[in-house]
């Protein structure tokens, strides 16, 4: 789900150091304020490097909510050290990755909380991962449901995804649909807002989400077995994860074929999964519109597929789970 889109900074002279990319999108992304952390970046990066005994190697060209720079250990181990300016995001990333302990994801081996730093295993011995198999959807299909065996502790800063639905996805659903109304169907705009509130009105034990499944966020390791990376978690159904997974993990297409995986791996969320699919294609298109991204189109054929048709065709009653 797309984050608040904030307005470009202007990227001038910072931190000669860092990728020219990663420049750019952080400026994208965070706006003005980003720009003196920028800065700091490097000699940031040295100092926790030096402490934790990282040979540095140089940053990795990737993201746009982090700076992220390789190195070796004492031992040779290909480390990642991943530097976030958001101090809620950098809280909510490490509870999750302690959460989850390595089981299908990165691997967290240290954090420094003052500088909001966190030191992770590189995937492979090479930054960015090994190739993709063919048949990478299958793959995380089969181990995507790992992330959501134990019940999420719902006392630390990771916030409730039907809070955070409420309180910032359904406002922002009726502010964009004012404008972007002639273009996406007002009765899915409707059915949207809809569903989402039913949606929130569940309040059973909850999962650990990662809440960002986009492809680029899912490497993998030498013997083609995924590994998850860079989470925005969120606290809530495992359905939610699935639609994720459904909608955006490679938005152009697959979309239908990703449905399916999840009725196999995942019968049990498989309903609701979709319920939670039309929300985030409808929330999607609405973002994508906004910035002129022409993401938006594919977003727009999420809704026009026929799994999402009994959905957006029929009453209320179509939107609460089973």
């Amino acid at each position: 789900m797309p984050d608040e889109y904030c307005a470009p900074a202007k990227v001038q002279e910072h931190a000669a150091d860092l990728p020219t990319g990663v420049v750019q999108r952080l400026s994208e992304h965070y706006g003005a304020r980003v720009r003196a952390w920028l800065d700091d970046v490097p000699e940031l990066m040295t100092s926790v490097a030096e402490r934790w005994e990282i040979a540095l190697s140089g940053y990795h060209d990737q993201g746009c909510a982090s700076v992220v720079a390789t190195g070796r250990d004492r031992t040779g181990l290909l480390v990642v050290i991943k530097a976030l300016p958001e101090t809620a995001r950098f809280r909510q990333e490490r509870a999750a990755l302690e959460h989850w302990a390595g089981e299908r994801v990165c691997r967290l081996l240290d954090a420094d909380n003052e500088c909001q730093v966190l030191l992770l295993e590189s995937v492979t011995d090479t930054a960015g991962g090994a190739t993709r198999p063919q048949n990478h959807p299958e793959c995380v299909a089969k181990v995507l449901g790992r992330l959501h065996e134990r019940p999420a502790p719902t006392n630390g800063p990771v916030p409730m995804l039907i809070d955070y639905y409420s309180r910032v996805v359904v406002p922002r659903i009726s502010r964009r649909a004012a404008r972007w109304g002639e273009i996406i169907e007002p009765a899915h705009v409707a059915r949207a807002v809809e569903i989402s509130q039913d949606l929130c009105t569940d309040t059973r034990p909850r999962s650990m989400l990662h809440a960002d499944l986009h492809a680029e966020n899912v490497l993998f390791d030498e013997r083609g077995e995924p590994v998850i990376i860079d989470p925005h978690a969120k606290i809530g159904s495992a359905a939610f994860d699935w639609a994720f997974w459904c909608v955006y993990y490679e938005p152009n297409a697959g979309f239908a074929d990703r449905v399916h995986l999840c009725r196999q791996h995942a019968p049990g969320s498989a309903d609701e999964a979709l319920a939670w699919a039309v929300t985030l294609a409808v929330d999607g298109a609405l973002y994508y519109l906004d910035t002129n991204d022409q993401t938006a189109a594919a977003m727009l054929a999420v809704l026009e597929s026929p799994v999402l048709a009994p959905l957006l065709g029929r009453g209320k009653a179509a939107g609460r789970r089973m």
